[in-house]
Parts: structure tokens; sequence; C-alpha cells
């Protein structure tokens, strides 16, 4: 499966939209390696359970700081990460119905890994962009 590295490819240029980012990405690729090496449902479950806590939680936090900003981008934003959540969700639902299968070790290595890199390259980086334009690069919540 594949594995997502952190770089400044990634970067937002915003620390705490950063961190999240990087938090996001370890535990793709801890869920990733627990399918992969078959380490049991509590440890696949458990990594999930906190995928779906997390999103939520970065997710709220990035269009909070949109808000509080006038991101002109905030429609397609919020768009794009109830496509993301709804994706983890049917995830979840495939996982419980059928257990650890191929098509969950791809819908997790091509779709979620593939996507938030994506989402990070492109629609993030331009929340980044805007927020550095107005002298913003660590935001608080």
């Amino acid at each position: 499966m594949k594995k997502i590295e952190w770089d400044d490819s990634l970067s937002v240029g915003v620390d705490l939209i950063d961190e999240q980012h990087k938090m996001l990405i370890q535990r793709l690729n801890d869920l990733s390696r627990a399918i992969e090496m078959t380490q049991g449902e509590g440890s696949i479950v458990q990594t999930l359970d906190f995928l779906i806590e997390y999103t939520d939680f970065h997710f709220s936090a990035e269009e909070k700081c949109m808000a509080e900003h006038d991101y002109p981008g905030l429609d397609h934003q919020k768009k794009q990460d109830e496509e993301f959540k709804a994706s983890l969700k049917n995830l979840v639902d495939d996982y419980e119905y059928e257990g650890v299968t191929r098509a969950l070790t791809t819908s997790v290595d091509v779709f979620l890994l593939n996507w938030l890199v994506h989402h990070i390259k492109g629609v993030d980086h331009k929340l980044g962009e805007f927020l550095q334009e107005r002298g913003f690069t660590s935001v608080e919540h």
C-alpha cells in the first residue's frame, strides 16, 4: 500500500492547518498499515473512528477560519469536505459489512490517500495562499 510522506509540497503555509494535515496523513498511513498487516479489527476500527472524528474537527476548523477571513472559496471547500466525509463513511460501512477486503485496501490506498494529497495540494493550497496574502501564517482555534 502507498504511504504518504509529509514534505513541503503539502504545506499550505498556515501552521494549524499543516499540523492537522500531518495528523490526518499519519492516521491514514496507520490505517493502511493496519489493513495491510491485518492487525486485527480493534486497530482498524480505532483508526477509522479517529479519522471520522478528526476529519469533522479539522474541516470545522478550516471552515471556521475561512468564514472569519471571508474566504471566497468557502462553499466549494464545504462541498469538497462533505464528499470526503461521505467517502470515509462509505469506507467504514464497507468495512463493517465485509471486513478487510481487496476493495477496502484499494479504497484506502487509491481514493483516500490520493484524494487527501490532491485536496491539500489544490483546494487547501489556495486557502493557504489567501491567508498568507493577508498576513496570516498562524491561525488559532
